[in-house]
């Protein structure tokens, strides 16, 4: 297929502001403030993502190539005046779809409402924000011959810089899928080489499920063996590290035969022996805990023997994951997910039960809202006074300042291009703000490599604690929590100090990565969209702290300390 490599380039000049269908007809309005006179046409284009380089953003890893272009004509064009003066233009398009290419449907693929300028670079339309929370109400369904077939469209955008959104049309011809539950791994590779390694992965995962199935049979179960298992670290922690030690001192681990698996494979390249040893040892077990998204789990049909419960390591926070994103990129697939081999889901609260159905993609039956095990003791005067001791031993510049945490979540799709925009803050004012009271201190997300670069001159007020710290622990010496749409504030809350958000990019990322609830009508703190406003709020102490204490409320009303042993009971001693 013959295509030309483009650049990206999209303009708020120019947006998409109105979609609406009448049968067959697709009707949009492109507004613009500008007077020159233009032409339109949709861009038939691929985006693929391609080696992350050191230092590139996530939005910044892909190359885009454009296969064609299909003129488009407005049906009329209206002036916008005011008092007299030019305002803007609206321009107002009906397209047929079946026809929209000369007498053609449009391609399989994705379509961008293109710009041409004479004399300009040309560029693309981006798409109001307005509209853009109501694209998923745009999508049109077209069966025939007799629902065997389908012409689907549909919208979405992405986002190059967290401001402009980049408008999608997705044009595609559905045939029905009876083998649904059935992945097609070479078919879904676009080149030669991807559909070898397609093939090669597709081998490696038959060879997988193979050796699954012999090693079950040939592995005894009487109820006594547990895993606890983590892929995205190689030591214990969270939620798996507190049933593992209520079930020491309780005694069970002489009941129960406990072994770990504790690696940090999510992302890295693992040899053939090691996949051939850790499943062997899922084979043999009677419980595996995980706490995390463990892929393994997708490619194997787990035993009837064999329960396989997950204590999710986040509380609750804002952003879309598991089946939450489905249908956006990145989002699993219907069948084949580990989500859902799950055999109990534990939840932090009877709330939460809601939230995480939609999470995994399963019923709510699957689900313990118990707590979550390594609350349990978080309160504890004694632990909390032991570690400011530590802490303070540790970091005696430290003592006697107001600690205040910034603990953003990454952006991007994933853990392979995790990044955070660090010149979305000025350190400058954030050294003035502090003065002698307070310590700002980084605390990023371990999916994001590349940590704050902090000026020499700035290092006795702005620190970095990302790598050394366990972020819970860090919550006893922290008067003030700075968060966007990480899970973060939903211990902290316990605490009984305030949050603010800073999420300088929130429509865009509400409208591209996802949530599943309003943040500025939902956060349970005071929500600052610029640089500006966080600052003043933190001079001003305007937290909006009611909104903590109401959450607070909500979710942990019952909190009794007791979550790790509930969830014993329940699951290994059928209490």
């Amino acid at each position: 297929m013959k295509y030309n490599y483009v650049k990206d380039h999209t303009t708020d000049d120019y947006q998409v502001t109105d979609i609406s269908w009448e049968r067959i007809f697709l009707s949009f309005c492109i507004e613009t403030k500008r007077d020159e006179e233009a032409e339109f046409a949709l861009r038939h284009f691929n985006r693929r993502r391609r080696r992350k380089k050191r230092g590139e953003r996530a939005s910044q890893i892909f190359d885009m190539w454009t296969f064609k272009e299909v003129p488009i004509t407005p049906e009329r064009t209206e002036v916008v005046t005011e008092n007299g003066a030019f305002v803007g233009k609206k321009y107002f398009f009906v397209l047929n779809i079946t026809a929209a290419d000369d007498r053609m449907f449009l391609d399989n693929g994705k379509w961008q409402f293109q710009v041409k300028v004479p004399g300009e670079e040309d560029f693309t339309c981006s798409a109001s924000y307005d509209l853009a929370y109501k694209l998923d109400d745009k999508s049109r369904i077209f069966k025939y011959d007799e629902g065997k077939y389908s012409y689907d469209v549909s919208f979405d955008t992405y986002s190059e810089n967290d401001v402009t959104l980049s408008l999608v049309l997705n044009s595609r011809f559905v045939m029905e899928n009876n083998t649904w539950k059935r992945r097609r791994y070479v078919q879904e590779a676009l080149t030669f080489r991807g559909k070898f390694d397609r093939m090669y992965m597709y081998a490696v995962i038959e060879g997988m499920r193979a050796w699954y199935n012999v090693a079950e049979k040939l592995s005894p179960k009487k109820g006594d063996k547990i895993m606890f298992m983590t892929e995205t670290k190689p030591y214990l922690w969270g939620n798996l590290k507190y049933i593992d030690e209520r079930m020491k001192e309780r005694g069970l681990d002489k009941k129960f035969k406990v072994t770990y698996s504790l690696r940090n494979a999510v992302g890295s390249h693992k040899s053939a022996l090691s996949w051939a040893q850790l499943i062997t040892r899922i084979a043999q077990q009677d419980y595996i805990f995980v706490d995390d998204y463990v892929p393994v789990f997708g490619f194997i049909n787990l035993s009837d023997r064999t329960k396989l419960i997950q204590v999710w390591h986040a509380g609750e926070g804002f952003k879309s994951v598991g089946y939450s994103r489905f249908g956006k990129m990145g989002s699993p697939y219907p069948a084949g997910s580990c989500h859902k081999q799950y055999d109990y889901v534990v939840t932090g609260s009877e709330r939460l039960v809601h939230v995480y159905s939609e999470v995994f993609g399963l019923p709510e039956k699957y689900f313990l809202p118990v707590g979550m095990a390594r609350l349990d003791g978080f309160l504890d005067p004694e632990t909390v006074e032991h570690y400011k001791k530590e802490f303070y031993t540790n970091h005696p510049e430290l003592e006697g300042k107001k600690l205040i945490l910034f603990c953003p979540t990454f952006r991007g799709t994933d853990q392979k291009v995790a990044t955070y925009d660090y010149g979305r803050l000025d350190l400058e004012k954030i050294y003035e703000f502090c003065g002698d009271e307070y310590v700002w201190a980084f605390k990023m997300h371990p999916f994001v490599v590349d940590k704050p670069k902090i000026p020499e001159q700035y290092k006795d007020r702005i620190i970095d604690l990302s790598g050394a710290e366990n972020i819970n622990d860090l919550y006893y010496v922290t008067e003030i929590m700075i968060t966007d749409y990480s899970s973060a504030y939903f211990e902290f809350a316990l605490m009984e100090k305030p949050v603010l958000f800073y999420t300088y990019d929130r429509e865009c990322y509400e409208l591209t990565r996802g949530v599943h609830k309003s943040v500025k009508d939902d956060a349970p703190g005071k929500v600052c969209d610029t640089f500006d406003e966080l600052i003043e709020a933190l001079k001003n102490k305007d937290y909006e702290y009611e909104k903590t204490e109401k959450f607070r409320e909500a979710n942990f009303s019952n909190y009794d300390g007791k979550a790790a042993d509930k969830i014993i009971d329940k699951i290994l001693l059928k209490k």
